[in-house]
């Protein structure tokens, strides 16, 4: 592995400051004089909020450097600015909003009553008429999209279509009410633009954003949001210290109607989850509720286009389940403009800034880590403090056996030297830790299990004692002991971690060749090491000692001479994967394995990365990249950054390892998911036999109206001072961006059953999966044949497994925390990796199967909603897991079926589904499971 040289990084701290310096001169020059203090407004946190302020700026200088564009961060309650990066880009030059005019359409259509928050409209993909040709970027779609989903999604087909039905009066009055069209009132020199409205002939580019004729600037688009969310309130943006700041309100406006501000908001709750921003991952900062929309707008040269972010964090309301904050819990609003780029970019540059408001909201950035998560150390375990590990020192030519974590803090010496962030040394020690457990006995065929040099882990210290280890890594490696990473299984996973990875980590398939990269080693945008030493790098090298280093090694050697090196296929992470050399002999190698070769010969410190561009100018190569190291994994370099931000080591982990999480090593298993518990427990019936299940599997390849939906929650259950608490805070699982499987999907069938599932998946997990069916078969014509029924069973129930959530609410047309639908002889399943994390795989596929069941026993009289979910229920065995959720309601069973139908959230699902649990479970009590199915078939008992 690579040492980190962050001594050798430029004094941030000094630059952050002139930033800061600079920018209020650049906005008081424009601006002019700012509002005088009024003592009615100054609070207690004043000071604290100045403090704030100063990191937000600084984070948002970072984030911006220097691309073109500009950052604003406002109090969405006073419209107070806390930062701001390039004001005049803010308040003079104005541009299309794209597609963050949206929430604005949508606002228009339902307040001329066009849509209502139960509208449907099936995307076609395509818009193609004489004024507008757009397409749809999002997942295809099997179910019509709501307005919320539309939103979320970005439909372009959507929002065209809602467009040809709206006026341009309708349109305009919104988009004026809201400030739009006319200057924010922040200074009165005259520099501050206009933007425009569409005025003439109606076009239906207007309604997406893309109409030359509709033009905002930054600062329009960031007050108009923030009125839209924080009860009405149209602010002067102004720049003031927080102490006696005075709002000056251009307008109240009268409030949206509760219920399109709801859809308003899960519109914009859908994008960060599972939409348009979901890239960014912002829905996983655990102490905010964030919302927020995207746009990529066209730009005025007509062929490259703008990217913008919207975004707003609410301190209320936390848990993905939780009711919408409130107009008052909206706290801090971003917005991200940022020219020659995409939405989904800007949404990922205001990460950090989130980030670094959330470090302050939980009180500092020596606040616990877990804010809702009980604050727990996870234990060691027993083995993992039992653990021996063995290490030849090389230079040394012996080999010492010590205990893990002494190990652990021996490789932290090493690689960690320079690094003086306490939570990044963390990450790294949880990096070294899994890496050791992993790959214990690499060296077994030798006699030890790791040497000391870059091939297993760099390791310096003696028997005890590691020299180098300061007090800092000491704690890192106590705080963290048997922590490790694990993967969607509870398996420990591949670690991996490197000097900087240059703007994007390395996907491990591509970067080695393997045949598969778990989804947590498929590479994620980097924008954290942007400012550090190896963003960029260039190498120039004689050809004649070029070709003296291809020549050492069989792969690369052409011969006598090197005529050209070209890159032949660069990945998705922008590194080279294959390279053709062309001499006397031509010779393809991968990317990685070159920089190796060339390594060895002229040094480690030439060619620091495969992620590079080749050019030849005379005698010589030019080789400009970026990156030290292989960049799998943890980038260290990036891992300071955002532990100078406030990020907590574990949110450095997940950022770098999305899908895994840390755990204790005495939890963590190597065995696949087929044998796992969870799925052993769905192979035997009710009394422990064994099921039948003998079919011959058949696997082949394939090209891929009112459904009954599930609740998805996940539980966590932590305890801390003798109290229990329980959360419910669903994750969406999301497609890999450079998925090397694409979108071929294979099938397994039994005599009952037929899985279509993405090729990704191991088939052993979906074999399993089947067995859980027929299992569940064998078990329901026990209980039917005990109250005497007999059906017509359908002779094979079709099973899709989705390969993200994305795909799956695109397909069904159901919120994102529905596990699963079943219709008919066919079930529509959540991706297996979310649905086995939460550990309600087995009860999803048993309680799918009931309604499968139900509505062929019922025929053409379908049983109650209250009824068919609550023996469903207890077919699967989900009492012990609704049981905490049981709370009377008061409502008959007339009233849950009534609320059932439409459910708002999640959180109220879960309890109208505890409900219906409760009342069959009363029946079944009183008259006997058996009463129950007749009814279902008979409609009477």
């Amino acid at each position: 592995m690579n040492r980190l040289l962050l001594r050798h990084a430029p004094p941030l701290h000094r630059t952050a400051r002139m930033l800061l310096l600079l920018s209020a001169i650049l906005w008081c020059a424009w601006a002019g004089s700012l509002s005088l203090s009024d003592p009615r407004h100054d609070e207690p946190q004043a000071i604290d909020d100045d403090g704030q302020d100063a990191a937000l700026q600084r984070v948002a200088s970072e984030v911006l450097g220097g691309r073109e564009g500009t950052i604003i961060l406002m109090d969405a309650q006073t419209g107070r600015l806390r930062a701001l990066v390039n004001p005049r880009q803010a308040f003079e030059q104005a541009a299309s909003p794209g597609s963050t005019i949206k929430p604005f359409t949508t606002l228009a259509a339902l307040s001329a009553g066009l849509i209502d928050e139960r509208s449907r409209l099936l995307c076609r993909e395509r818009y193609d008429t004489n004024d507008l040709h757009a397409h749809c970027s999002h997942p295809k779609a099997g179910a019509p999209f709501g307005p919320a989903q539309a939103l979320a999604y970005s439909c372009n087909y959507y929002f065209a279509r809602l467009g040809e039905r709206t006026s341009e009066d309708s349109f305009n009055a919104t988009l004026r009410a809201y400030g739009f069209g006319a200057r924010t009132g922040a200074s009165s020199d005259g520099l501050e633009a206009e933007g425009s409205l569409p005025v003439g002939r109606w076009h239906v580019e207007n309604a997406i954003g893309e109409s030359p004729k509709l033009q905002v600037t930054p600062a329009q688009l960031i007050t108009a949001y923030a009125a839209l969310f924080n009860g009405g309130h149209l602010y002067v943006p102004q720049a003031a210290p927080a102490r006696g700041f005075n709002p000056r309100e251009r307008a109240t406006l009268s409030l949206p109607a509760p219920a399109h501000r709801a859809l308003l908001l899960e519109g914009m709750r859908g994008a960060v989850t599972y939409g348009t921003a979901e890239r960014a991952r912002l829905d996983q900062l655990a102490a905010l509720y964030i919302f927020g929309k995207t746009g990529t707008a066209t730009a005025r040269d007509g062929y490259t286009t703008d990217g913008w972010f919207i975004g707003f964090a609410a301190t209320q309301n936390r848990g993905e389940t939780s009711p919408p904050p409130s107009p008052g819990a909206v706290r801090l609003a971003v917005l991200v403009y940022l020219k020659r780029a995409h939405g989904a970019e800007a949404a990922e540059l205001a990460r950090p800034i989130f980030e670094e408001f959330e470090r302050a909201a939980v009180g500092g950035k020596d606040a616990d880590p877990r804010p809702l998560e009980i604050a727990r150390r996870s234990p060691v375990s027993k083995s993992a403090e039992r653990e021996r590990v063995s290490v030849r020192l090389v230079s040394a030519d012996r080999v010492e056996t010590l205990s893990l974590e002494d190990y652990v803090l021996g490789v932290l010496a090493a690689e960690g030297s320079v690094e003086d962030e306490p939570e990044a040394l963390k990450a790294l020690a949880v990096s070294i830790r899994t890496y050791a457990l992993k790959n214990q006995g690499r060296h077994a065929g030798e006699g030890f299990d790791f040497c000391s040099t870059t091939h297993c882990q760099r390791y310096v210290g003696a028997k005890g004692e590691v020299e180098g280890a300061s007090e800092l890594m000491r704690r890192a490696v106590a705080e963290t002991a048997g922590e490790v990473l694990l993967d969607e299984q509870g398996r420990t996973a591949d670690s991996y971690f490197s000097a900087a990875c240059g703007g994007m980590t390395a996907n491990v398939a591509t970067l080695w060749g393997t045949h598969a990269a778990p989804t947590y080693l498929r590479g994620v945008t980097d924008p954290n090491c942007a400012t550090m030493p190896h963003r960029d790098w260039t190498d120039v090298i004689a050809s004649a000692q070029l070709l003296r280093a291809l020549r050492s090694d069989s792969r690369t050697d052409v011969g006598a001479r090197l005529d050209n090196i070209s890159i032949t296929r660069r990945d998705a992470t922008g590194r080279a994967e294959l390279l053709s050399l062309e001499g006397e002999r031509r010779r393809v190698v991968r990317g990685w394995d070159f920089k190796i070769i060339v390594g060895r010969v002229l040094g480690w410190n030439i060619l620091k990365s495969s992620r590079f561009e080749v050019t030849r100018a005379g005698t010589n190569y030019v080789f400009r990249g970026s990156g030290f190291g292989h960049g799998l994994g943890l980038c260290q370099e990036g891992a300071h950054v955002m532990a100078r931000r406030g990020a907590y080591y574990r949110r450095i982990l997940n950022y770098y390892f999305p899908g895994a999480s840390v755990g204790s090593s005495s939890s963590s298993s190597s065995a696949p998911l087929a044998s796992q518990p969870l799925l052993q427990n769905g192979m035997t019936g009710r009394s422990g036999e064994t099921a039948a299940v003998t079919q011959r599997f058949s696997e082949s390849t394939e090209n891929d109206g009112a459904w009954r939906a599930d609740v998805l929650t996940r539980e966590r259950r932590h305890v801390s001072h003798g109290s229990t608490y329980t959360f419910l805070n669903p994750r969406v699982y999301t497609r890999p961006r450079d998925s090397v499987y694409g979108n071929r999907r294979l099938s397994l069938s039994s005599g009952h059953f037929r899985i279509s599932y993405p090729a990704g998946v191991e088939r052993g997990v979906v074999e399993a999966v089947l067995g859980t069916l027929e299992a569940a078969r064998v078990d329901m014509s026990r209980r039917l044949a005990a109250a005497s029924l007999s059906f017509a069973e359908p002779a094979t129930v079709q099973l899709t497994i989705h390969e993200t959530t994305g795909d799956f609410t695109a397909t069904t047309g159901q919120p994102w925390w529905t596990a699963g639908v079943a219709k008919g002889a066919r079930i529509e399943l959540q991706p297996l990796e979310v649905l086995s994390r939460r550990g309600v795989l087995r009860t999803t596929l048993r309680h799918e199967y009931a309604h499968i069941i139900m509505e062929a026993l019922g025929g053409d009289r379908p049983a109650p909603r209250w009824l068919a979910e609550g023996l469903a229920m207890h077919f699967a065995g989900e009492g012990a897991r609704l049981a905490r959720s049981m709370t009377k309601t008061g409502l008959s069973a007339a009233g849950i079926e009534e609320r059932l139908a439409h459910p708002n959230s999640a959180q109220e699902a879960r309890l109208l589904y505890a409900a219906a649990y409760g009342e069959v479970s009363a029946l079944i009590r009183a008259k006997g499971e058996a009463s129950v199915w007749l009814r279902i078939a008979h409609g009477k008992e």
